[in-house]
């Protein structure tokens, strides 16, 4: 639809410049100096909504007086009147008393000169304008002959002109219609884009680029709330290099700023030019030296309360438009509501994950040995799946799956927990049930159903000889292969009643020795490289 608005509004400029209203208003004075020998004339169209008449367009006009079209030669206020007056007779003569009335004291001038006619402008018996028409003193007063002459050219005018005038709002429309298609086209984007994420990172990226694509502006900062005060929460500027101070993370002062106007009234602000004000604030100075002249802060509003201001600039002065605004408040509302949305599921996911901490501290709590082993293998696993660059998804499912890998043991008889020597072969059965019951009582919960085959799977071995089901090789569940590694890394590395712990060092060789045999050798390769880097930082 956006690209027949396009062909329309090519079409429409291109019948437009064949017959503008200054063309009209040419072909009329030559016409005019050709049939009657009149040596000038000037068009004033009547604007319908104000009910006056425009500034004159003309041709042939002497170049000398050219300033005086600046002026109308038609008495302010008296264009119902003159109206009415041409309507009844058809045209008016300055020397004549109406003539006096209903025209300025500026006609004097050109009547030393020329002989001067008022002709109306008419298209389907509704006045359009009016033509002031000129002949030099020289000549003939105008006949009755000439003035019937005249007022058929100027009717052929009016035509022309209305004509053109139709196509000029034709075009302007089109360009609105096509301007307002645009910014509905975009918040549809915006809205499809941010209503598909609960990530407020992809939430604000999302917007910040649409924004820019829509209004094209030079700068967009997003600020938020956050503990009493308003942080950057997205920081875009696409003419120049920001300072520190504007860039995301950011906490600059915002003290008798438009951002902060904004923000406590939940009103849109707009500064034309920050060079042309006296006094500016810390923040709107900061924006200037930044290059910016022109400022917009829109209040980010969901369920009648601020949560954050939405600031858009540009290097030009008077840059943002009544569109601009219209299309900035919807974005921002949209951003808005994205946001809480966000924020609300962030709260779920945060209750959710501090419900399934409590059941992996259920299990280390059974022995003071193994307290805290979950979590560690939650954030090694985290660690290694981000290392190996899977998708945010795949790396939550992973975590959760660290963090619940060994909930089976809550049915395991703790004395074989508690016990200070490694198990013997004889207490393995019930030890290995644990995978399988760790799923049995997740299962219920639909959450968590991604994260079962990393669980169930977690003690396979990758030669095949591992439990529950002899798995081999990637038959293995990529998260439980991960899992694994940072599990038996995480055992090797802590202290139990029978052992030691392993150095970091230790423990990365013995994992290296077991690939391709217990261990996936691609994670642990990855594994070890990871935690090499790590401890070259420390």
């Amino acid at each position: 639809m956006g690209e027949k608005f396009s062909e329309i509004v090519e079409e429409t400029e291109k019948r437009a410049r064949i017959a503008h209203v200054d063309n009209a208003v040419q072909s009329l004075c030559r016409l005019l100096a050709k049939m009657v020998g009149c040596n000038w004339a000037i068009v004033y169209l009547l604007d319908r909504e104000r009910r006056e008449f425009t500034q004159g367009r003309s041709c042939d006009f002497p170049s000398a007086r050219l300033d005086l079209l600046k002026d109308i030669p038609l008495m302010p206020g008296k264009a119902p009147l003159l109206k009415k007056l041409l309507r009844e007779r058809g045209h008016l003569l300055p020397d004549e008393p109406a003539g006096a009335l209903l025209l300025t004291p500026l006609l004097d001038r050109f009547k030393e000169e020329s002989n001067l006619l008022v002709v109306p402008m008419r298209v389907n018996n509704q006045m359009t304008g009016v033509a002031l028409v000129a002949r030099a003193l020289v000549q003939q007063p105008f006949s009755g002959v000439d003035i019937d002459l005249i007022k058929d050219i100027v009717a052929n005018a009016a035509l022309a002109v209305s004509y053109s005038t139709l196509l000029d709002e034709s075009l302007d429309l089109a360009v609105d219609m096509g301007r307002r298609l645009d910014i509905i086209f975009a918040l549809d984007e915006i809205n499809k884009a941010i209503s598909s994420s609960l990530s407020r990172e992809k939430i604000i990226a999302t917007a910040v680029q649409n924004i820019e694509r829509l209004i094209q502006c030079d700068l967009v900062l997003l600020f938020g709330t956050e503990g009493g005060s308003m942080p950057i929460m997205a920081s875009a500027c696409f003419s120049a290099e920001l300072p520190d101070e504007l860039k995301t993370g950011a906490h600059p002062d915002l003290s008798g700023s438009c951002v902060a106007q904004t923000f406590a009234k939940g009103e849109s602000c707009h500064v034309s030019s920050l060079r042309s004000l006296e006094k500016l604030s810390y923040l709107d100075n900061l924006l200037r030296e930044a290059g910016m002249q022109s400022l917009l802060a829109i209040p980010m509003v969901s369920k009648e309360k601020s949560s954050g201001v939405l600031l858009l600039g540009d290097c030009d002065t008077d840059r943002f438009m009544q569109d601009d605004v219209f299309a900035v408040e919807k974005i921002a509302g949209q951003i808005a509501v994205a946001l809480v949305n966000a924020n609300l599921y962030e709260d779920l996911e945060n209750l959710f994950i501090g419900t399934v901490a409590s059941l992996a501290n259920a299990i280390d709590a059974k022995s003071a040995w193994t307290k805290g082993h979950s979590e560690r293998v939650m954030r090694v696993a985290g660690d290694l799946a981000r290392a190996l660059k899977l998708d945010e998804a795949t790396i939550e499912r992973v975590k959760i799956g660290g963090l619940l890998h060994d909930i089976g043991k809550i049915g395991i008889i703790e004395a074989l927990l508690e016990k200070p020597e490694k198990i013997a072969e004889d207490d393995f059965p019930p030890m290995r049930l644990h995978p399988e019951k760790g799923v049995a009582i997740l299962a219920p919960i639909e959450q968590l159903k991604g994260v079962l085959p990393g669980i169930l799977h977690h003690h396979e071995r990758y030669d095949g000889t591992g439990y529950p089901d002899q798995l081999k090789g990637e038959a293995i569940p990529l998260e439980a292969r991960i899992i694994t590694v940072a599990d038996s890394f995480d055992a090797m590395v802590s202290v139990r009643p029978y052992k030691k712990g392993y150095t970091v060092e230790d423990a990365l060789q013995e994992l290296q020795r077991c690939a391709g045999t217990q261990f996936d050798p691609v994670v642990v390769s990855c594994f070890c490289d990871h935690m090499k880097q790590k401890l070259k930082r420390l």
